[in-house]
């Protein structure tokens, strides 16, 4: 009988040899057969070309292995030392691998830079809200009677909820949304839809502006300092003549783009050009024409001062109202009173075809600046100015019609102000504003044609106490002037029309 490897250690010499170690198995296979043959005895004489019964061959015999076990020994030592050879083979080819990552890693092209991703953040919901209630002491111009044209009262003297609002906001990392509702009893009670948008937004930094927000809805007008501001920080009690003439109501319906980027500020709109409190069409668009405001400013502090400026421009278009035809009519005026009709003292007034509704173009242009200067650890300055020109804009006081006066009405506006903070509670502050709604005004007068002013200006001064986070009490005093008066020769002159007014606010 011949004698053979072991089936399993073939198998699991096989396994473990792969890869470039044959040369030593071939080795030990030599070595192996080579011992296997020295121990092969010799054939007896004549034994060679003898066929054993059955016509089978017979296989040299092989000797025993000695009693000892030297051979298995030997064999053993030799698989012991095949598997060291492997196993540091194989940590060396393991070692030359990983060396060849790390170089193919180096030698990798660094991929392109991406855009920061916006952090995410859970999404937030508030709900706020600020009662103005106010109280005017003293209204010089307040009578116990009824505007004749209007019907509305004449006296001022009152009390009344300026404004109560309630806002809710819905913030998530890449939209959100705005709702807000007001109530006053201005004109009687009343309840409106103040504010109403949704935002797209791209803001990488959670302690920036948005680099770019795409809003649609009813929001504020993207104009300067004023409209902008807040009501519930604004230290007077109202704006100015001239932001409540160009832009009453603050807030328009349209689309805008607005943003940030280091000190940057940009916002630009397409709104419908009639906000909430204009007196022909709030919140409407008899126009399909659409008007074009925005604002590039910036919002800095250089050391301890901080810098708020803004440049704003809008361009549009204005609607007037047209006029239906009219016919022939005739009166009768009793000239001598003798109540007898007589040819004379009849008329005949013709009438007047239709007249078209009409589109004119408006613009403006405007400048802002506030600086804020904190003098001492306890009291801190601002100083605010802001200035408008105008042609055909007026929608809150007297409407612009330049179809109706045959000419553009060309508007002017500015104020200065300066207010102080006292520490946490106390607050106080002074502004002038003027604001004349037509600088080309003229008037006959004795015969003469004369220029006409119909500015305004008021001069306010105020003083309050803030409650924080509750709210706060003002007392603000209001010094106007006009030209709604005249004297007995017909000049113009000014009504007078000073108030004194005291406001409670609460915030939530």
């Amino acid at each position: 009988m011949s004698r053979s490897l072991n089936p399993q250690f073939s198998r699991r010499a096989h396994a473990r040899l792969r890869g470039g170690a044959w040369p030593l198995v071939a080795a030990a296979v030599v070595a192996t057969a080579s011992t296997a043959w020295a121990q092969t005895p010799p054939e007896a004489p004549g034994g060679s070309g003898v066929s054993s019964p059955a016509g089978t061959q017979e296989s040299p015999s092989i000797a025993a292995p000695p009693a000892d076990g030297a051979g298995r020994s030997a064999a053993d030592a030799r698989l012991e030392s095949l598997e060291q050879a492997l196993a540091a083979e194989k940590s060396s080819r393991d070692a030359e691998v990983a060396a060849l990552k790390l170089e193919l890693e180096r030698l990798r092209p660094a991929p392109p830079p991406a855009l920061p991703e916006p952090k995410a953040g859970p999404v937030d919901f508030r709900l706020t809200g600020f009662l103005q209630s106010d109280g005017v002491l003293m209204r010089q111009s307040s009578e116990d009677e009824l505007n004749p044209a209007t019907g509305e009262p004449l006296n001022q003297t009152r009390f009344l909820i300026r404004r109560a609002r309630v806002r809710a906001e819905l913030t998530a990392p890449w939209i959100s949304g705005a709702l807000e509702l007001d109530g006053n009893t201005v004109r009687g009670p009343a309840a409106r839809l103040q504010a109403a948008e949704v935002s797209l937004r791209y803001q990488p930094d959670a302690d920036a502006p948005p680099l770019a927000m795409a809003t649609v809805g009813l929001f504020k007008i993207p104009w300067g300092h004023e409209v902008l501001e807040s009501d519930r920080v604004r230290p007077f009690l109202e704006r100015s003549n001239a932001a409540s003439a160009l832009f009453p109501g603050e807030y328009d319906l349209g689309a805008q783009l607005s943003g940030g980027w280091r000190f940057l500020r940009y916002a630009v709109g397409v709104m419908n050009g009639h906000p909430l409190g204009e007196k022909s069409f709030p919140g409407r668009a008899p126009l399909a024409l659409k008007d074009v405001v925005g604002r590039l400013g910036v919002d800095t502090q250089l050391e301890r001062v901080g810098v708020r400026a803004g440049v704003s421009y809008l361009v549009g278009h204005g609607f007037t109202r047209g006029v239906a035809a009219t016919k022939d009519q005739v009166t009768w005026r009793d000239i001598n009173e003798d109540g007898q009709v007589q040819l004379p003292e009849i008329q005949i007034i013709p009438g007047y075809p239709a007249q078209a509704s009409q589109s004119f173009s408006r613009d403006a242009v405007g400048a802002d600046l506030t600086v804020t200067v904190p003098v001492t650890e306890r009291v801190t300055l601002q100083a605010l100015g802001e200035l408008y020109w105008a042609s055909n804009l007026d929608r809150g006081f007297q409407v612009a019609n330049p179809v109706g006066a045959g000419r553009a009405l060309r508007e002017q506006g500015y104020l200065v102000g300066l207010t102080a903070q006292v520490g946490p509670h106390l607050f106080g502050g002074v502004r002038y504003d003027f604001y004349d709604p037509d600088r080309d005004a003229s008037e006959v007068r004795n015969g003469a044609q004369v220029v006409r002013t119909n500015a305004l200006s008021t001069t306010a001064v105020v003083l309050g106490a803030r409650l924080p986070p509750y709210g706060r009490v003002m007392v603000e005093y209001d010094h106007n002037t006009n030209a709604l008066a005249r004297t007995t020769s017909g000049a113009p002159t000014t009504l007078p029309d000073d108030a004194l007014t005291v406001r409670g606010e609460v915030v939530f």
